[in-house]
């Protein structure tokens, strides 16, 4: 019996995706459209996630993508690709899952201040659990626990593999530069993936759909300071999440291979979590951190402590080699 309750509370955890409070950091479960969607060549990005340190047993998120691109030479457009890993463990029984994550996205300019885009991402993933601290009912004599009786379970603790697909849409107007405005639309799991443990009795635990909506604003006000705001909804079976985001950009220095600014700011998880957070930028590196400080009546567990968070960026862009001016000589 216990395992059944333990598995209505996987399934629970499962039906719900990885989730990173600088999600717009995180394009591999962002919106697929994005990737490759950037000012550069390549990117490598790191997000990595603890979440309710006082709890016995803290979840751990790790999410790592390399995208790049390529620009039609003949109308501009842009070709996105990307690989990324996924990877997410909770609980005495390490239920884990691991994704490796393709993507790829075509965008293109209308105009000169608008561009849209489309976006996949095909995935291979699996779920699995570790035996070692699950007890089960059948092991208890009356008076005491023996591991050494068969727990008569038929699951396999490997999970299986399964396929995965997502798939976004984007819109982004831009005015100025450092002013401009994007939209995105995405869907996860269309295909309605099987990840039970009982695969092999023809039980299946099919992955809902995530519907996911994400906003973003950076507005430039004079020459040394950006607004960045942002917001994400999404929702997937009974469960809905909303975060809100306001930061600032402060340029410290505009000199070219030493630019360094400041990002500072804080986020706000729907009856859930305040998120302060603090990053920099230098030259092609982006570093930021945030933690969450529990608001929810879980507080009372938590103590308020709902876990740090990481992002780490690369962004490689090339630099033009100059056009050499040769002399004519002169007869």
């Amino acid at each position: 019996m216990y395992f059944f309750i333990a598995i209505g509370i996987w399934a629970n955890l499962s039906a719900q995706d990885l989730h990173f409070s600088q999600f717009y950091y995180n394009t591999l479960n962002l919106s697929p459209a994005l990737s490759g969607q950037f000012d550069g060549n390549h990117r490598v990005t790191l997000n990595v996630r603890n979440q309710w340190l006082a709890v016995p047993v803290p979840y751990t998120t790790f999410s790592f993508l390399y995208d790049a691109n390529t620009v039609l030479s003949k109308n501009k457009d842009v070709i996105g690709y990307g690989i990324g890993l996924d990877y997410d463990r909770a609980g005495d029984s390490k239920l884990s899952l691991a994704k490796l994550v393709g993507t790829v996205s075509y965008a293109m300019t209308v105009g000169k201040r608008h561009t849209v885009g489309i976006g996949f991402n095909p995935a291979i993933a699996q779920r699995r659990l570790s035996e070692g601290e699950l007890r089960w009912d059948n092991q208890w004599t009356g008076d005491k626990y023996d591991p050494t009786i068969s727990s008569k379970e038929t699951y396999t603790p490997t999970g299986t593999f399964f396929f995965d697909l997502g798939t976004s849409v984007m819109y982004q107007y831009t005015l100025k530069p450092r002013t401009k405005i994007g939209v995105n639309g995405s869907l996860y799991h269309i295909n309605r993936p099987n990840q039970s443990f009982y695969s092999n009795s023809g039980i299946k635990e099919q992955l809902p759909i995530r519907y996911l909506g994400f906003i973003d604003l950076s507005v430039g006000v004079g020459q040394y300071f950006d607004v960045l705001l942002a917001g994400i909804y999404q929702s997937q079976d009974k469960y809905q999440e909303l975060v809100g985001s306001g930061r600032i950009r402060l340029y410290l220095n505009k000199t070219p291979g030493a630019v360094l600014n400041l990002l500072l700011g804080c986020n706000w998880r729907k009856d859930d979590a305040l998120i302060p957070n603090l990053g920099f930028e230098w030259r092609n590196w982006l570093i930021s951190g945030s933690y969450d400080m529990n608001t929810s009546p879980f507080k009372s567990v938590t103590t308020k402590r709902g876990g740090p968070e990481l992002a780490l960026q690369y962004n490689y862009k090339a630099v033009r080699a100059l056009k050499i001016n040769k002399k004519c000589p002169i007869y």
